[in-house]
């Protein structure tokens, strides 16, 4: 058979599958009008294709967002690996979500035999309440005009966009030797490519097109491909090259969304979705015949494709613009307009913006600067009057030496302004100023659920310093001081004060802070985060050894900003050798880390063969032990399936074997995993294991130290943690990046940066890392409580109270707001100083 004749073959085919039959909408029956529900297809003949769609309309009255679940069996699906099952978060309100046909794919993967489909299911998540169903339907997917060329590119099991061709290794029209990729996420055009492609070769009348390649791969977990050069060839000639230097690669590609803030028009498709695979555009005038697209570059990343749309543009026809097409405007062709649409419906569909409430603007259309005092969301506070901020400004913040304590105000603005002069005097007493470091908050759309579907405004970001602040008329921006006292400050109030000049409005605030005469005893837990090196580093530097370097000074720079801020527990980023993994346990060790260090990576980064990991480990266990460095805790395992337990606990038998002394961690969470406590010293236990006072003392039961990883309000780890009994708390992560900073719809879950993207270059910083900061310094203050408790029948009292206080059961502890961790707080320290006004016979404050 000859190729030109197997070609039309296979487009028939192609066609046959993928065109759709349907009329218009095609009503599916309910049966009631809520979740779950439950449909037997065998019974029906609807003429689906996978060019067409299943849209679900109806309500969630519930005032939270809900997971909805969607399940499809064919007849060849048994179990959960040969079924569909797709999750989406639903926002309260009314809402549509849309799936097309053509992306459901099994995990093995395979194709659902749309002809053969067997059920249909709808229903909630677990103890999840019901949500109300309109109707749901078959609806005619994408089609595109006559004598356009649409091509999906990648695997031949691999999700297709809607009204595209699969276009697969072994086509002929295909040129070179490609590898398919399929990503976790985005949608079918640009989740799945052809890696290493050299070209694609198409026969084509004469006319012009719009041609619209999707060139990048969208990456995964913190890999992102970063070809620096390449091009594109159109019968030879080319038609679109790009060249970066690695640092502008890095600052206009990789962080390019630092700049990009969701506030005040919050729009995911125009910040993320657009920008995905990399779209771009290029108009032709063919004359008819053989078109061969050509991709030049130096590495397999540079010659990648994910799609290809050659559209008739005989003449501007669509009213829009290309997306960042700037002055030109240049107009769509309509068949690029249909597909673009396609793909923004399809994404807003499925990354569903959470319902928020702008912040009232001041009522008397002033800037305004209002003390925030209880932590709460910057969205909810409301701007106070001049002279309610300057009472409440006025109040002084107590404090006592060797410590740290956070200053927050919320600066409302009526009119845009791009430069405004904030002017920050650090609160001072004859001379001696306290040592400030200001952040403000940049707003950015994030996943508050990490592998959910709803997006949300966060200003968790903090930006060091007050140059590049800028204001927004009706967008809130928050303003955090970090303030460090030292340990041999002169008791007494501190004066300060901040100015806040916009647009001709000027607005200014004291800043009071009252020293007790008092030192906090140092963290005796270990409260942290996990730490890795930026992974940007691993690509920008072609020498082995500046690459050391470099990663070296990122670490160290990393441990000195976590130092500076309190941070006293740590998992750091541990290089593989024993040179480096001494030179970074000893910097940890003299910037005051409570041991042990959690030695995270390093097993899983020495191949799946135990018996090499348990050389590579031995190796290193005797030469750290000869440095006299405090030991490490070795994780492991990291919440594992149950199916691994038999070969974890021989390996952590033989690690004991080997070396008695050992400190085995591991991560727990789920309850069947409790037959591994046997194997380790340290259980990091988060809340699927069990999180309660009593899940602790389980764990004690079996002579294992508790730890606490990842629970989610970071405030607990100070007072929760004191009241569970557990040793330590790491929360993850310091930086994990899931392909492209900034854009959480990119990977299986959202990005994580309690650090920021990156080391020195840029601080910037996750406000609850500020926020686990003061839980170290709760649990400072509580250790001052228990030392005073001995001898002051005041401190015992308040001890005593806060243990029958303090919530014992995780559940109840995380639905607290963060204004009870700080009230309680605030009640040691009032008599803190009501203490030392006793046994001094002077108030403190004079």
């Amino acid at each position: 058979m000859s190729k030109r004749l197997w070609l039309v073959i296979l487009l028939c085919a192609n066609a046959a599958m993928g065109a759709t039959r349907l009329e218009g909408q095609t009503p599916l029956p309910l049966t009631g009008n809520q979740t779950p529900q439950r449909l037997d297809l065998s019974t029906h003949n609807w003429p689906i294709g996978s060019d067409d769609e299943l849209v679900i309309e109806g309500h969630n009255p519930s005032a939270r967002p809900q997971t909805l679940i969607l399940r499809i069996d064919d007849e060849a699906s048994v179990n959960y690996r040969s079924r569909v099952n797709l999750e989406r978060i639903v926002a309260p309100g009314p809402f549509t979500q849309r799936f097309a046909l053509s992306e459901w794919r099994t995990s093995q993967p395979r194709a659902l035999a749309l002809d053969k489909l067997t059920k249909l299911y709808l229903f909630m998540a677990d103890n999840a309440p019901s949500l109300t169903i309109h109707r749901w339907y078959w609806e005619p997917g994408l089609t595109l005009p006559a004598g356009t060329i649409a091509l999906d590119l990648g695997a031949a099991a691999a999700p297709r966009f809607t009204g595209f061709e699969a276009l697969s290794p072994g086509d002929p029209r295909l040129i070179g030797h490609p590898t398919p990729i399929l990503r976790p996420s985005g949608d079918a055009l640009v989740r799945d490519g052809l890696r290493n492609l050299d070209g694609v070769r198409l026969d084509l009348a004469k006319g012009r097109y719009q041609l619209t390649l999707w060139l990048d791969d969208p990456g995964e977990w913190e890999y992102l491909p970063h070809p620096f050069e390449r091009s594109v060839l159109v019968n030879g000639e080319p038609i679109w090259a790009e060249q970066w230097q690695p640092q502008e690669w890095l600052t206009q590609r990789y962080l390019a969304g630092q700049s990009r803030e969701a506030l005040p028009n919050p729009d995911p498709w125009q910040l993320f979705g657009a920008r995905q695979g990399g779209p771009v555009h290029v108009t032709l005038n063919h004359p008819g015949g053989p078109l061969t697209i050509t991709l030049v570059g130096h590495s397999p990343d540079a010659k990648y494709l994910a799609g290809l749309l050659l559209a008739p543009y005989p003449a501007p026809t669509s009213k829009e613009a290309l997306p960042n097409s700037g002055k030109d405007r240049a107009v769509l062709a309509d068949a690029t307009a249909s597909v673009l649409t396609k793909q923004r419906q399809l994404f807003l569909e499925k990354w569903t913006l959470a319902p928020y409430s702008p912040t009232p603007a001041p009522a008397s259309q002033q800037l305004s600067l209002t003390p925030i005092t209880d932590a709460a969301p910057t969205l909810q506070i409301a701007p106070l009057s001049a002279a309610d901020a300057l009472k409440q400004a006025a109040q002084p913040v107590l404090a006592a030496r060797g410590s740290q304590l956070l200053m927050e105000f919320a600066i409302h603005a009526t009119t845009d302004d791009p430069a405004p002069l904030l002017v920050i005097q650090p609160p001072e007493q004859a001379g001696s100023p306290l040592a400030l470091t200001p952040y403000y908050g940049k707003w950015h759309l994030v996943r508050p659920q990490a592998s959910g579907t709803l997006l949300a405004p966060s200003d968790q970001e903090l930006v060091e310093g007050v140059a590049g602040l800028t204001l927004l008329a009706g967008v809130t921006r928050r303003l955090v001081l970090q303030i460090t006292v030292p340990r041999d400050a002169p008791a007494g109030r501190y004066l300060g004060n901040i100015q806040l000049l916009s647009q001709q409005q000027l607005v200014q605030l004291p800043l009071t802070i009252e020293v007790l005469p008092l030192t906090l005893p140092a963290a005796s837990k270990p409260v942290g985060i996990y730490v890795e090196a930026p992974p940007y580093l691993n690509w920008l530097s072609p020498d082995p050894e500046a690459l050391k370097e470099q990663i070296a000074a990122a670490s160290r720079c990393d441990l000195a900003r976590l130092a500076k801020l309190g941070i006293s527990g740590l998992s750091p980023a541990l290089p593989q050798d024993e040179a480096g993994m001494r030179e970074i346990m000893g910097e940890a060790a003299g910037l005051g880390f409570v041991p042990p260090l959690l030695a995270y990576t390093p097993l899983k980064r020495w191949g799946g063969d135990p018996a090499s990991q348990l050389d590579q480990w031995q190796a290193r266990q005797q030469g750290l032990t000869a440095s006299g460095l405090p030991p490490l805790a070795w994780s492991l395992f990291d919440e594992p399936d149950l199916a691994t337990l038999p070969a974890i606990t021989t390996l952590a038998r033989e690690m004991k074997r080997r070396d008695p002394a050992v400190i085995r961690a591991g991560h727990f969470n789920h309850p069947g995993q409790v037959g591994l406590l046997a194997e380790v010293e340290i259980a990091l236990i988060n809340a699927g294991f069990g999180a309660d006072k009593a899940d602790v003392a389980r764990v004690r039961q079996h002579k294992v130290t508790p730890w606490f990883y990842n629970l989610g309000t970071p405030r607990a780890a100070g007072f929760y943690l004191w009241q569970s009994g557990a040793e330590g708390y790491l929360q993850w992560h310091g930086r994990m990046p899931t392909a492209l900073p900034y854009d959480p719809t990119d990977g299986r879950e959202s990005d994580f940066m309690l650090l920021g993207p990156q080391a020195c270059e840029a601080h910037r910083l996750s406000h609850d890392l500020l926020l686990l900061q003061q839980a170290i310094e709760d649990l400072r203050w509580l250790a001052w409580l228990e030392q005073e408790a001995r001898y002051q029948v005041e401190a015992a009292l308040l001890l005593e109270r806060l243990r029958d206080q303090l919530p014992t059961r995780w559940q109840v502890a995380e639905q607290l707001p963060s204004a009870a961790w700080i009230q309680w707080r605030r009640e040691i320290e009032q008599l803190a100083k009501g203490l030392k006004t006793l046994q001094t016979g002077a108030n403190s404050s004079s």
